[in-house]
């Protein structure tokens, strides 16, 4: 993109005086970096070469090399390991929010080719060089080549397997990584993009290697900025810090849940927040939102959430109202409320530079902003003008920041949406972003922006979840962000953005929530429709349908795009999004004991198919389809004018959820795709509860071959710290008997009847708890049991 091109994209998004005003931004932040730079040296390029020294601990060793280098081996479990190398500043703990290690011995011998240390199946050789081998139930999975330190910034280098693919490296627009490069430094892309246009919002120095001797998960715990290149192997360099990197070996679910440890989990979301949320940029006043609520209860479609984005503010200053376009704004969302509408405000991080704005006043009197080397508060511009940038790497300022939540929340406000926080400033040309010089408090040590940029969204999401667990302690913390980094998991939801609208980024938005699952993230989604065009009512229709069973369900648009409500794309496609609206309520049981699930592993949701059969090489690269869960596999719709879809089926038995069609895994097969359907399937041997109405039914999928199989049914208050319950449901096939085991944790007390309805046979016989039952047309109504067995036909 030119500069011509960006110029007219910022007039079309913010006007054509705050364009000009950019110019005078990226005049100021040049100034900056000339002003306080220093004469660059470049420093010779040195490697480990020869171990002068060995020191074993309990779950480790060091060693010391030539040149002054050192490593750290520590293992944290019988599959992980911590690899620290230095020179270098290590990392803040803001990543590693969970355990990172566990009671274990390791084992360390001297060898010909040098030292191996091992626990359980994970051993790792250390070489004289500096090379290091890494082998699982002795298979060797990687081989690192001696890593180069080039004052300040660290490089390495792991030849890949000509099988391997790679996924993750946080929000990207391509499932399989390799080939290519990727820049890791949060990025906003102005507006608008699609395929290939990264960097983006969301880098995290995580990816999962696939192979078929066998797999792995790397985390470079190491903020500063980042290239990444995966061909022949794979290479990263840090432009600073330390070289510190995490191995965690095993098939993803394994890997994932030992990342999640590290790097924490989610919390469970309140129930209400995976239902669907309507949003839009430019509801100016009370009385168009009040419109647009009274719009989908004229036309009955179920509102979950409503986002209010920037133009609620008084001038777009951060923790305020505008009282005359939003006058009475709690009493609208008290109203929303009564209505189970539940109301979400945006919150940027850019305080306006105004004596006469209380949080200006006070974040200077408390010196909460970033600075200058000099001292003094930098100067950004964002939505409200001039503005000055909190410094989340500051515990004083996380709390300062965090006390203004308080407002809203007494107000009736149940969510907090936050945007511009990669730190985004507009500018004219070069980063949008802030000076490389800027300084952040780093909890006292201090650093600059190359180690901070990436991190400042994940401290804002700190801050206000802490914030949120304070002022509102029997509730559970909901945030979406647009920008964070490893753990931003433990504190809020992720959206992808700025995408543009069309049928190419649709597509995208597949690998990008996949990606972003393996990263750690598992509760994300796009803007339906995308964000920056105005779809058709086909590309709007099949957009919604795919949103409507991913985690975050939400539509949303730009100012400048054409209305985007569901009955704007008119009579059929309102039908159809209706729907779909409720088919989310139907599966809303199933979705919400997904969310314990992640809570309880770190599974994402959206899992990509190799999560069914890692060992299946078709299923490696497939980016057009999707699981939801374990249970259900999703292929959306993503070409103009399909009235059918081919997909390719993991081994197994698949249900069709149109008509029950039974189809034989292992291969492609078709399906019709009429506009009004989106394509989905449930796995043979799996339980699934469903809202029916007032009741719980279980849908019982036969499977075609004999084994056993389990699902999780899980059930609480929806909101709160309160009992649970948790049903684990094993099936077991053998012949043509069914047998059906339920094991209960919890005291909740949950649904006290069940519908049970069997897919592809037909029960001759059935006994409940050893009594004998009778089958219906209409499935069995139960209450509560501990034991089936089922004769089919």
């Amino acid at each position: 993109m030119n500069l011509i091109q960006e110029f007219l994209i910022g007039v079309r998004f913010v006007g054509l005086k705050a364009t000009l005003q950019t110019m005078l931004y990226s005049r100021y932040r040049d100034q900056v970096d000339k002003k306080f730079s220093s004469p660059k040296v470049v420093s010779t390029g040195v490697r480990p070469e020869e171990i002068t020294g060995v020191q074993s601990f309990h779950n480790g060793a060091y060693f010391s090399f030539n040149h002054g280098i050192r490593l750290e081996v520590a293992f944290l479990s019988e599959n992980s390991v911590r690899l620290t190398w230095s020179p270098g500043q290590a990392a803040p703990k803001y990543a590693v929010g969970g355990d990172e290690t566990i009671a274990l011995r390791v084992e360390m011998d001297e060898t010909e080719p040098g030292y191996r240390l091992s626990t359980g199946s994970l051993a790792v050789m250390v070489h004289p060089d500096g090379s290091i081998s890494y082998h699982h139930s002795d298979i060797q999975i990687r081989q690192d080549q001696p890593p180069v330190y080039q004052a300040p910034a660290w490089s390495a280098e792991s030849p890949l397997s000509d099988e391997a693919v790679i996924y993750g490296l946080g929000e990207q627009t391509s499932l399989n990584l390799r080939p290519g490069s990727y820049h890791l430094w949060n990025t906003d892309p102005s507006g608008s993009y699609g395929p290939g246009d990264e960097p983006v919002y969301v880098n995290i120095p995580v990816y999962y290697c696939q192979q078929s001797a066998g797999s792995y998960l790397v985390f470079y715990e190491n903020s500063f900025e980042a290239q990444a290149e995966f061909d022949a192997s794979a290479r990263i360099r840090f432009n600073g810090g330390a070289l510190r990197m995490y191995l965690f070996s095993g098939e993803l679910p394994m890997a994932m849940m030992e990342y999640t440890r590290l790097t924490g989990r989610a919390g469970l979301p309140p129930k209400w927040a995976l239902g669907f949320h309507q949003c839009r940029w430019g509801y100016r006043t009370a009385e168009e939102v009040r419109r647009v609520l009274d719009g989908f209860k004229e036309h009955n479609l179920p509102l979950d959430a409503f986002h209010f984005d920037i133009d609620y503010m008084d001038g777009y200053r951060v923790f305020t109202v505008d009282e005359e376009r939003f006058a009475r704004f709690d009493d609208l969302l008290a109203d929303m409320n009564r209505e189970g509408v539940h109301p979400v405000v945006i919150i940027d991080p850019g305080v306006k530079i105004d004596p006469d704005y209380g949080v200006y006043s006070e974040g200077m009197q408390g010196d909460h902003f970033v600075k200058l080397p000099d001292g003094k508060p930098y100067r950004g511009l964002v939505w409200p003008g001039w503005v000055h940038f909190p410094d989340f790497t500051k515990p004083e300022t996380r709390r300062w920041w965090g006390s203004y939540y308080q407002r809203f929340i007494e107000d009736g406000v149940a969510g907090f949406w936050h945007d511009m926080n990669e730190p985004t400033s507009f500018s004219a040309w070069g980063e949008s972003n802030l000076s490389r010089k800027t300084v952040f408090s780093f909890e006292g040590r201090e650093g600059t922006l190359d180690e901070a940029h990436n991190l400042y969204g994940l401290q804002m999401n700190a801050a206000a979840h802490n914030a949120l667990r304070i002022l509102r302690p029997d509730s559970r913390p909901w945030l979406l962000t647009r920008s964070g980094w490893a753990g931003l998991q433990r504190y809020a939801w992720k959206w992808t953005g700025d995408t543009e609208s069309t049928w190419a980024a649709l597509k995208m938005t597949i690998s990008t929530v996949l990606g972003l699952g393996i990263s750690g993230i598992p509760y994300s989604g796009s803007d339906i429709g995308g964000f920056s065009g105005n779809p058709d009512a086909e590309l709007y229709t099949r957009w919604f349908q795919m949103s409507a069973l991913m985690a975050f369900f939400r539509n949303h648009a730009a100012i400048h795009s054409e209305r985007g409500e569901p009955w704007q794309y008119g009579f059929a496609a309102t039908e159809i999004c209706r729907e779909m609206l409720y088919l989310r309520k139907k599966l809303m049981p199933y979705i919400y004991s997904l969310a314990f699930e992640s809570f309880d592993t770190g599974a994402p949701l959206a899992r990509p198919l190799i999560w069914a059969d890692p060992k299946d090489l078709r299923l490696w690269e497939l980016d057009d389809a999707y699981l939801l869960g374990s249970d259900i596999l999703v292929a959306p719709v993503l070409e103009a004018g399909a009235e059918a879809r081919e997909v390719f089926l993991p081994e197994g038995t698949w249900y069709h959820y149109w008509d029950d069609e039974v189809f034989t895994g292992g291969q492609k097969v078709t399906v019709a795709a009429p506009l009004t359907q989106i394509p989905f399937f449930f796995r043979g041997g799996s339980i699934v509860p469903m809202q029916e109405e007032d009741q719980i039914a279980l849908h019982i999928f036969i499977p075609q071959e004999e084994g056993e199989t389990s699902s999780t049914f899980y059930q609480d208050a929806g909101d709160g710290y309160g009992s649970f319950r948790s049903e684990l449901h094993i099936l077991s096939l053998r012949k043509n008997r069914l047998f059906i085991q339920k094991r209960v944790e919890g005291t909740y007390s949950g649904v006290d009847k069940y519908r049970l309805e069997i897919h592809g046979a037909k029960p001759v016989s059935i006994r409940v708890d050893e009594k004998n039952a009778d089958w219906t047309s209409q499935g069995l109504q139960v209450e509560p049991f501990e034991n089936l067995k089922i004769i089919l036909e």
